[in-house]
């Protein structure tokens, strides 16, 4: 336990600055949390004069060495992101949309904050429990190392002996195997979530081609003379002499119920566990 190491990004502090750090270690912080569930929790209205009932995220302790009162729950509103603490017997449980409860303001952005929040936790879900059902869907992939925050991918395969997924990066149409246990990915589309949770038959994403990038990259390079491509033999003389496998890294993800944009949830965010 004292050799875990996450993977922290920083609010509001570029992500290329994310770092590993041991939370276990040195004392380094008297409480380290993440993000675990969505309640209805009572709360000033931060647009409107009055109260509200409002969506807020839970979080379960990691680290802590503060004594906090049994009967209280650190909660962060959705949107404006206040973080507060309150009474447990207060929360109740968030299973849908519910304008019918008293005091729930019916704000467009906070509706759509929490649809977004729903859909990545049934990705998450479906990753988890049916990830035979994916092959041929879009996902992004989290970088744990690299100079690109996320990667594109077509899932074209899964293992079921060691529940990896096999998916073709966009970028360099290379075959990477991802556990989407211990790496964060989420399905890429417009209502494809909604579509097979439904069950519905959403169609099969096409694998792009080495041709159809080759020809792409050609493109391109007509707009970009002296730019060159490399990794692709015959085009402007210049081959590869990097020699290309899959990417075999794992990193342990704890699951924190993250927004679609890159999470950035609580004072930092936590997004991967590494165990050395």
């Amino acid at each position: 336990m004292l050799d875990n190491k996450v993977l922290v990004e920083y609010d509001d502090v570029e992500w290329q600055r994310r770092e590993w750090i041991n939370i276990y270690r040195d004392n380094l912080f008297h409480l380290f949390l993440v993000e675990q569930a969505l309640v209805w929790a009572d709360r000033r209205d931060p647009f409107n004069p009055g109260t509200a009932v409002w969506p807020a995220l839970t979080f379960m302790p990691m680290v802590s060495n503060v004594d906090i009162p049994s009967n209280l729950q650190p909660v962060e509103f959705l949107l404006d992101r206040e973080l507060t603490f309150k009474e447990y017997k207060s929360l109740k449980p968030y299973h849908e949309w519910d304008t019918s409860l008293r005091g729930v303001k019916d704000y467009p952005d906070l509706r759509l904050a929490v649809k977004r929040w729903a859909e990545l936790q049934d990705g998450q879900r479906i990753l988890l429990t049916t990830p035979s059902v994916l092959v041929g869907f879009r996902v992004e992939v989290y970088r744990a190392e690299g100079t690109t925050q996320w990667y594109t991918a077509v899932i074209i395969g899964y293992n079921e002996a060691t529940r990896d997924l096999t998916v073709t990066d966009d970028t360099v149409l290379e075959e990477h195997n991802e556990d989407p246990a211990l790496v964060q990915m989420r399905l890429i589309g417009d209502g494809v979530v909604e579509s097979i949770m439904r069950g519905e038959n959403v169609g099969i994403t096409p694998r792009r081609s080495r041709s159809s990038a080759l020809l792409n990259q050609q493109n391109h390079s007509h707009t970009l003379p002296n730019r060159l491509i490399r990794g692709l033999s015959g085009v402007n003389n210049c081959q590869s002499n990097v020699s290309r496998r899959p990417r075999q890294g794992r990193s342990t993800i704890i699951e924190s119920g993250n927004p679609p944009e890159p999470p950035d949830k609580g004072k930092f965010f936590q997004h991967l566990l590494k165990l050395d």
